[in-house]
């Protein structure tokens, strides 16, 4: 009689273990689904903040890559456009950080200028002088950030100084991209090559 009690106590007992394991694996399950939902809802609101937002303002780095372009070398008429990056269909928000021959009159005035957009449609963007780290008349450092407002596929220099121009020295550019998005709208590029696929 005494064994037979034991047996069903025990039983009784590897049953109310099992029905707990159960309600903990549920529950954990659920939560867990919960959670992973909550992560999916908040990656697409980043998404779409990033992607539609013009007062969006950078919190982290998300598929960050820099690129340096070194310019020794390189020859240059006035008004020469040379194409530094293109990321096409991605766009992105970034910064870019220049050094040129320092534009004689004034320093703080480059005698490049940074063309950022989607081509064909591309605009001067503004830069900042870092007079700290510059060694004017023969080097001049210039600095800004781009994509915080319209899409930017496309990034060019232009030369807006007198005459030619062969650059010998250190010069160069560094570009510092992140959060790459595909704009809504299709750019003229995109539009053409599917066109030209047909």
């Amino acid at each position: 009689m005494g064994l037979s009690q034991t047996t069903l106590i025990l039983i009784c007992f590897v049953l109310l273990v099992y029905i707990a394991f159960i309600i903990t694996v549920s529950y954990t399950t659920g939560a867990l689904r919960n959670v992973l939902d909550q992560y999916l809802n908040l990656d697409s609101a980043l998404y779409n903040l990033i992607s539609t937002g013009t007062d969006y303002i950078h919190q982290a780095d998300t598929g960050k890559t820099t690129s340096t372009i070194l310019l020794n070398g390189q020859n240059f008429s006035k008004n020469q456009i040379m194409l530094i990056a293109d990321s096409t269909p991605y766009a992105s928000k970034g910064h870019i950080a220049v050094t040129f021959p320092c534009n004689k009159k004034n320093p703080a005035q480059p005698i490049f200028q940074v063309l950022v957009g989607r081509a064909p449609d591309l605009f001067a963007m503004p830069l900042g002088y870092l007079q700290a780290i510059s060694s004017a008349p023969n080097m001049c450092v210039y600095h800004g950030q781009f994509g915080f407002g319209d899409p930017v596929t496309d990034v060019a220099l232009k030369y807006t100084g007198e005459g030619n121009l062969i650059l010998k020295g250190p010069y160069s550019v560094v570009i510092t991209t992140q959060e790459a998005y595909i704009p809504k709208a299709k750019s003229f590029e995109e539009l053409q090559h599917s066109q030209m696929s047909k």
